[in-house]
Formats: C-alpha cells, sequence, structure tokens
C-alpha cells in the first residue's frame, strides 16, 4: 500500500508505507519526505542500537526536533548533557551543535523533524552509498552539500 495523498494536499503515511533506508547502517524510515512536503518538513524515525549516535554536529539553514518514542537515550545540546527517555523532546535551533547516542541496553527509537525538509535526502544519500562506493570522503562532501557540519574537536 501507499501513502494516500488528499485534494487538499494532506497526507496519511502509515509505517507499512514509509520508505525504509540504511545510512551508516541505521535503520530508519521517512516517514515524511521534503518532496512530500513541498521543502516544509521531513520526519525521519530512526532506530539506534545501544552506544549508537552521531558526534557533535549542527545544521545552520535548519532547526531538528526529536521525540523519543522508546530507549534511553543521552543527548547533548551546546554544553547541557541529559539522559532521557520517552516521552521527551528536544529542540533544537539552527547552529547549535548536538550530538546523541542511545545509553540504554535495548534498541532505542527516536522521531526526528527537520524545518525546513531536508534531512531525509541527506540520509538517503548516505544510505545509496553503502558497499563499495562507501568512503569519508564521500560522506563529507554529501554532508556539506547537506548541511550537516562536524565541527572540529577541541
Amino acid at each position: 500500500m501507499q501513502a494516500e495523498h488528499f485534494k487538499s494536499g494532506g497526507l496519511i503515511v502509515t509505517p507499512e508505507e514509509a520508505t525504509a533506508i540504511k545510512p551508516f547502517g541505521l535503520d530508519m524510515q521517512v516517514l515524511l519526505s521534503s518532496e512530500d512536503t513541498g521543502g516544509t518538513i521531513s520526519v525521519i524515525m530512526a532506530c539506534h542500537r545501544p552506544g549508537e549516535g552521531p558526534p557533535d554536529h549542527l545544521h545552520f539553514t535548519q532547526e531538528e526536533c526529536f521525540f523519543i518514542v522508546e530507549g534511553t537515550y543521552e543527548l547533548t545540546v551546546g554544553d547541557v548533557t541529559r539522559t532521557v527517555g520517552p516521552g521527551s523532546i528536544v529542540y533544537l535551533p539552527r547552529g547549535v551543535v548536538h550530538r546523541f547516542k542511545n545509553a540504554g541496553t535495548t534498541t532505542a527509537r527516536m522521531l526526528d523533524w527537520s524545518v525546513p525538509g531536508g534531512q531525509d535526502r541527506y540520509f538517503k544519500e548516505i544510505s545509496a552509498l553503502a558497499g563499495p562506493g562507501f568512503s569519508g570522503e564521500k560522506v563529507a562532501e554529501i554532508s556539506k552539500r547537506h548541511d550537516t557540519n562536524f565541527p572540529a574537536p577541541h
């Protein structure tokens, strides 16, 4: 079954209709793509095994919002680090360095909104690299093109 678009422009997507991708070997589903929303927003369900999560990074052209669905995450937003569980929400304004990791012992899941949309395009391109074409240089190029910036460690 495919997501149902309405004359009004609205859309209903069930988990079974979402697009499955595997960027960096992670299990993700694109629930709302940038194309679905005219670039307004993208929404992804991301699963992380224990210890998984990205290093410090930031976005200059979009806000992000995480909603913890399942599991325990350690999140760092700017200079604040907290461990949170299901029902917690995190708002990330443009330009704020952040990172997270699954701090639990089971798979954790979060919803990730980006406004305007775009994170789905980034993760789809990374997912398409899987296999022989995967290289740090290609990842850096895709990251830069999609406003995912990794500051130098200090």
